[in-house]
């Protein structure tokens, strides 16, 4: 699947009462996941064309609602796993991560580069600290907590930590107002820098999980528990990355990365 996934498309519908047809794309990709989230439903997927395979499901009307959210999920936000540029530096320390969205988008026509709905929402909460869009964001992120199975079973939450000297710092609001609406453990006091780091968009990734080491610290207790980690904006995944890590050696049982979006590009200036 590469360093990201997106479904682009389902089919989903009855047959008989309580038979469903279900066809998705991106089998590999995808169908392990849904087994693995519903374990409770039998999929027994069949390989066809192009990537696709279809199943025959025997379920409830309250699976077929289980179903259909997470295939929205799947085909609404965007799946991260390592890219190849990180990948040398980094195991298995985030379980899984998403993005509401890409942060930018191409016009199917006139080809000009442009805001997606979520990518401008994003940029107002960050840029223009606008109370309204960051609503908006804590909403849609609290949808995507309450649907899929991993993150509604995780107690904390908590953001990529910013500079000592940053008055305001998106992914820590956005922690905290999430914590509150999901009923969550509030985690933004739990992590902290120690020292400040230059601007990490602007630093080769070398320099930048350099600049990294030794500089944030885990001062709560995650031992056994699942925690959802917060940014605005997942470019490398290198900052992610590296307080999952630091998350595991304090004994994490499971760190799921959530960004707002994701760039349109995964590196960062690493031939600069």
């Amino acid at each position: 699947m590469g360093s990201r996934a997106q479904m682009y498309k389902y089919e989903f519908d009855r047959v008989r009462d309580d038979k469903w047809r279900l066809q998705i794309w991106m089998c590999e990709t995808y169908a392990p996941l849904l087994k693995e989230y519903l374990p409770e439903i039998e999929f027994d997927f069949k390989e066809g064309l192009k990537g696709a395979c279809t199943t025959i499901l025997s379920i409830t009307k309250e699976e077929e609602q289980k179903v259909r959210k997470l295939l929205d999920v799947f085909k609404n936000h965007v799946l991260l796993k390592k890219s190849e540029n990180i990948e040398p530096y980094f195991e298995d320390e985030l379980d899984v991560c998403y993005a509401l969205d890409y942060n930018l988008a191409e016009d199917f026509i006139t080809k000009e580069v442009g805001y997606t709905k979520c990518g401008s929402v994003e940029h107002k909460a960050k840029e223009n600290q606008d109370a309204d869009a960051r609503t908006q964001l804590v909403e849609t992120l609290a949808n995507f907590c309450e649907i899929h199975p991993l993150y509604k079973k995780a107690r904390t939450i908590m953001p990529i930590p910013p500079n000592p000297s940053k008055t305001f710092h998106l992914p820590v609001e956005l922690s905290r107002e999430l914590a509150e609406k999901t009923g969550k453990r509030d985690g933004t006091g739990m992590i902290r820098k120690v020292r400040e780091t230059p601007k990490l968009q602007a630093l080769p990734l070398a320099e930048k999980l350099k600049a990294l080491r030794g500089a944030i610290e885990i001062t709560g207790d995650v031992e056994g528990k699942s925690v959802i980690l917060i940014d605005d904006l997942y470019q490398s995944g290198s900052t992610m990355w590296t307080v999952a890590r630091l998350l595991k050696k304090k004994g994490a049982r499971r760190v799921l990365g959530l960004a707002c979006v994701k760039s349109w590009r995964d590196t960062d200036n690493i031939n600069d």
